[in-house]
């Protein structure tokens, strides 16, 4: 259902986070922390199902977001979690949430971020199916 509404939509027609209950964000957040509650250590993380990615023309990302799609990369901040940037050089240590630490505190990892922003942030930008 939320598919077909979405590509029913002109280009442009949403902003991402402006327009959050047209494009089911609250609903979605609301889904992923009942799963994530009922799955425990087997949940797979957010279901993309009701939200937009970047590789949606529906959706109109804002100028200077954090990220916009592309390679990301995760890092172990010390004392903070791990957080995920873009893999721009400039701004590498400033998180897709906003967080910034400095060279000293933070180091490369594999795999996704702790923090559920960032998180969020890398898997709208990754245009994945479910297979249910």
């Amino acid at each position: 259902m939320f598919r077909s509404l979405m590509r029913e939509q002109e280009p442009g027609s949403w902003e991402h986070m402006r327009d959050y209950d047209v494009s089911f964000e609250r609903l979605a957040d609301a889904v992923d922390t009942a799963a994530e509650a009922r799955q425990g250590a087997r949940w797979e993380g957010p279901d993309l199902r009701m939200r937009c990615t970047t590789t949606e023309p529906v959706y109109d990302w804002p100028e200077g977001a954090p990220y916009d799609g592309g390679t990301t990369v995760t890092w172990n901040v010390r004392g903070y979690g791990s957080h995920a940037t873009s893999d721009d050089k400039e701004n590498r240590l400033t998180s897709l949430c906003g967080f910034t630490w400095s060279d000293e505190e933070g180091r490369r990892m594999s795999g996704l971020p702790d923090c559920r922003q960032c998180q969020r942030e890398v898997q709208l930008g990754a245009d994945r199916l479910r297979d249910r």
